[in-house]
């Protein structure tokens, strides 16, 4: 089946590097014009469902770039909890340490790489039993597309995740 991944659209933290993680933060005009500007890769895909992360920007990408779509919110999808990291400026943090999956460093309250993988893992187990007859577009985070990048493309032999980097609103297809 074909799955198609979704990152939100542009927001002012991710133009100030602010690690977002669940804050609940909304689209800039700039966010909008380019969920709006997805549609028509929708139209093309022929999505049959939306699952889309319960955050705001998200939603507000999802309900922008696929309008009249049936759209359920799933937890699976939220940002990656980052803890103590929250807020913070992308810069402040080592990035290659942070999103190494085999390190799985636990940083306080953060998920650790392997939880987010585990969740990620559920969610595709699910979508293939539940809509497999279905072309399903998900809605989510950057660090989800990346975790969803390495899992359809192989993970890297050092485990470092920071190669991949997803913009705002870029539109990948995988096969599940």
């Amino acid at each position: 089946m074909k799955l198609y991944v979704l990152r939100h659209g542009e927001t002012d933290e991710n133009i100030t590097g602010v690690m977002q993680g669940n804050m609940e933060t909304v689209l800039n005009e700039t966010g909008k014009n380019q969920a709006i500007s997805v549609r028509k890769k929708v139209k093309e895909a022929k999505i049959d469902l939306v699952i889309s992360s319960p955050k705001k920007r998200t939603l507000e990408t999802a309900l922008l770039a696929a309008p009249n779509i049936p759209l359920i919110q799933d937890d699976r999808l939220l940002s990656r909890d980052h803890g103590e990291f929250q807020g913070m400026k992308r810069s402040e943090i080592n990035l290659k340490e942070y999103w190494n999956i085999k390190l799985n460093k636990q940083y306080e309250k953060a998920e650790t790489m392997g939880e987010i993988f585990n969740r990620v893992s559920s969610l595709l187990n699910d979508i293939s039993i539940n809509y497999s007859d279905k072309t399903v577009l998900l809605v989510t985070h950057s660090g989800i597309t990346r975790v969803l990048y390495y899992y359809f493309n192989g993970f890297p032999e050092d485990g470092d995740l920071t190669e991949y980097e997803s913009t705002n609103c870029s539109f990948e297809q995988y096969e599940l």
